[in-house]
């Protein structure tokens, strides 16, 4: 409404110039003769036409320039000196007519230009949210079969080790040894076989569900590197999708790694936010930081692949992702989801304790 406004205006003050003032006061004729003269009567209304161009668009441009076409036309016609003069005028009427019509082209371009990036920018964030799912169904499954399978196989082997040691005679040194050997090095592939398992796809986020496995990434993240990392949770736990405690959890995940490998850090904590209808995160740690980017498109050039998965997985949930960081000032990843208001507490005794 603006818009139209102001177009109006910059057509109404011109033509009451001429309409009012030149008629009125006689001393402003001959500087009407001039614009004649010179060829000079279309572009008084150059500006609303340019305007109404880049505001209102196509109909509104074309209304425009017909509207200032047809209320000056009675004066081209009346003052008009001479067949050569008032051709010139009716062909100078064209040239903002041509400027509106290369400046509507050009912003119509543009448009189709942003709408056609918009539109691969949405392929790409399905194609990477599904990429995303394709990955974590893998890893569940991989983590299922190792479980399942070949953990269970090396326990066996285990069992069977133990059960020649107790049959094997005392004088068998070099076969009891052996079989401590396996029974020792089927126990540590068991155990390294569940660690990788559990960070493929942990049990607890199966389920217990997001918070006790954030408190549990973060207890392993203390026992495992001897960074004290400290877990919080304030407000009344919500309950969240299999998609978005997986993204939540995997960011977690990938934050803490961070922390282990680069941060130099003396400790680190994990804080989770329930608010009405958006949830926040924060991961953050005092040790080296690091110089941020104001702005974050280059992480992949960089290396921050990291980040990047950060990203992709809190753009995938319609979030907000920030970083913030200074060298020798440690380092914060927070974010923010929105949940629906819909959405039932979650009743578990691990959820409401800090």
């Amino acid at each position: 409404m603006l818009r139209l406004a102001a177009t109006a205006i910059l057509v109404i003050v011109p033509t009451l110039v001429y309409y009012l003032m030149v008629d009125s006061r006689g001393r402003m004729v001959g500087l009407f003769f001039f614009d004649l003269k010179h060829d000079l009567q279309g572009w008084l209304y150059a500006p609303a036409i340019l305007f109404a161009a880049v505001a209102l668009s196509w109909r509104g441009f074309a209304f425009t320039w017909l509207a200032a076409f047809l209320l000056h036309l009675p004066r081209t016609l009346r003052f008009t000196l001479s067949e050569e003069s008032l051709f010139h005028n009716l062909t100078f009427w064209f040239l903002p007519l041509l400027a509106g019509a290369i400046v509507t082209l050009e912003r119509k371009w543009r448009a189709t230009q942003r709408q056609i990036e918009m539109e691969r920018a949405q392929e790409r964030e399905v194609f990477v949210q599904k990429i995303l799912m394709a990955q974590e169904e893998e890893r569940r499954r991989i983590s299922k079969e190792i479980h399942d399978e070949t953990l269970q196989d090396l326990v066996a082997l285990a069992y069977v080790a133990d059960a020649m040691l107790q049959e094997c005679p005392e004088h068998e040194g070099l076969l009891r040894q052996q079989a401590t050997s396996i029974k020792d090095n089927s126990l540590r592939m068991a155990r390294e076989l569940r660690r990788i398992s559990s960070d493929l796809r942990p049990s607890t986020l199966d389920h217990l569900g997001l918070v006790p496995s954030l408190r549990s990434l973060a207890d392993k993240m203390g026992d495992e590197t001897r960074i004290p990392t400290r877990f919080t949770v304030t407000g009344a736990p919500r309950g969240l999708n299999e998609e978005a405690e997986t993204a939540l959890f995997r960011v977690v995940q990938e934050a803490l790694t961070n922390v282990r490998k680069h941060s130099g850090a003396t400790e680190a904590w994990v804080a989770l936010e329930f608010r009405r209808d958006s949830l926040r995160l924060e991961v953050g740690d005092n040790g080296q930081g690091f110089t941020v980017r104001p702005h974050m498109e280059r992480l992949a050039a960089e290396g921050h692949l990291g980040l990047l998965g950060i990203r992709e997985r809190v753009t995938s949930l319609g979030g907000g992702f920030r970083v913030k960081s200074r060298p020798g000032t440690g380092t914060v990843v927070s974010l923010k989801i929105p949940i629906p208001i819909v959405e039932a507490a979650v009743s578990s005794p691990h959820a409401s304790q800090p």
